[in-house]
């Protein structure tokens, strides 16, 4: 495997881990999390922890929901 494919594959076991860390703390599937999100170009962040990340997935999630309905932003969690 060749640099650009290891970069790649890091990347997407990045992104599956935060969408399932994202959904373990919103007590839904990835696969309601993945269809929610409809992930087009999270931007992945290595610096930061997956705890981290999966606090920003669900804050995002929340806020779209929140403006898709006209309601308020998602807030804590």
């Amino acid at each position: 495997m060749d640099t650009r494919q290891a970069e790649i594959g890091d990347k997407i076991h990045f992104a599956v881990m935060a969408i399932e860390a994202s959904a373990k703390k919103m007590r839904i599937s990835p696969m309601e999390m993945r269809r929610r999100l409809e992930l087009d170009c999270y931007d992945v962040m290595h610096t930061q922890s997956l705890r981290n990340v999966a606090e920003d997935v669900v804050e995002a999630l929340r806020n779209w929901e929140a403006a898709a309905s006209g309601g308020a932003k998602g807030g804590e969690l």
